[in-house]
């Protein structure tokens, strides 16, 4: 079996790949929570999975996974990504997923470190010969994202080098911008890969509403700015219903537009990605 890992590489190996197709997967996400039936690193672990399969489809070397990144001070008005529309007062700063009564927080990096940390990477690897670097981010914050955009943008440098930002997660069906978080999809993409790692039974029972403020669990549609009246988890979203088979599902859609992306940059630089059949890693 192939492996695309690249700490679990040797260097002839490393080279080997290289010289067939120089590109690089770089899997991003902060240590954060999500609800306490989730691992802290879930956007991590996400974009990580992402990266290996879309890896030993189209070809090219995954990093390892870079638990960074940045967070957003939630809005005090009563607007989208606001801590009103998520139950609480409206006043409190609340950073990201840090709500009050978590018992464990988050490693939210201040977002200009995050940057150099990120920048410094890239550097190291236009180095080291690689022409298309794709940051595959598993994180929501605003701020994270441009972060990584503004990064890509600035460290692209065509026809010899591209820097892409590729999310590993699936854009929300319109009108609505965000796809949630710790509820059903994440919940169902751990079950799918590593049902080890997921507690259901550290949640109430089924029937038993999930306060947002209080699980640190949210429906995406509240995130945009349409809370259920009593701010808990829409019955659609919740990480009860999840199973491996919709985790699976989903991950498969993700990877395949991760890897159309790559396609996509890969004949702008005027490289050829090889046709793979997955395997393990």
């Amino acid at each position: 079996m192939r492996t695309v890992q690249y700490e679990l590489m040797r260097p002839p190996e490393i080279v080997r790949e290289r010289s067939r197709l120089p590109l690089v997967f770089i899997p991003i996400g902060p240590i954060e929570w999500h609800g306490p039936h989730l691992p802290m690193g879930m956007d991590g672990l996400h974009a990580h999975m992402v990266a290996v399969d879309a890896a030993q489809q189209v070809g090219g070397v995954v990093l390892p996974t870079y638990y960074i990144g940045s967070e957003t001070v939630r809005p005090v008005d009563r607007g989208p990504q606001s801590a009103a529309v998520l139950g609480f007062q409206g006043t409190e700063r609340i950073i990201g997923m840090d709500f009050p009564d978590n018992p464990v927080k988050s490693l939210y990096f201040e977002e200009g470190t995050f940057a150099v940390t990120v920048r410094e990477l890239i550097r190291l690897l236009k180095l080291d010969g690689y022409r298309l670097v794709v940051l595959v981010n598993g994180h929501g914050a605003v701020n994270h994202q441009r972060t990584l955009q503004r990064l890509a943008a600035e460290e692209s440098d065509p026809p010899r080098v591209r820097v892409v930002f590729a999310m590993a997660f699936l854009p929300a069906s319109p009108p609505f911008s965000d796809p949630g978080h710790a509820e059903k999809i994440e919940t169902s993409i751990i079950l799918a890969t590593r049902p080890d790692l997921v507690d259901l039974a550290a949640l109430p029972p089924k029937g038993v509403p999930l306060r947002y403020q209080e699980f640190g669990i949210v429906d995406g549609k509240a995130f945009d700015g349409r809370p259920t009246p009593d701010f808990t988890v829409r019955p659609e979203a919740d990480p009860r219903e999840a199973s491996a088979d919709l985790g699976r599902k989903t991950l498969g859609a993700e990877v395949e537009r991760v890897v159309a992306i790559v396609r996509e940059q890969a004949q702008a630089l005027g490289l050829a990605p090889t046709s793979r059949t997955p395997a393990a890693s």
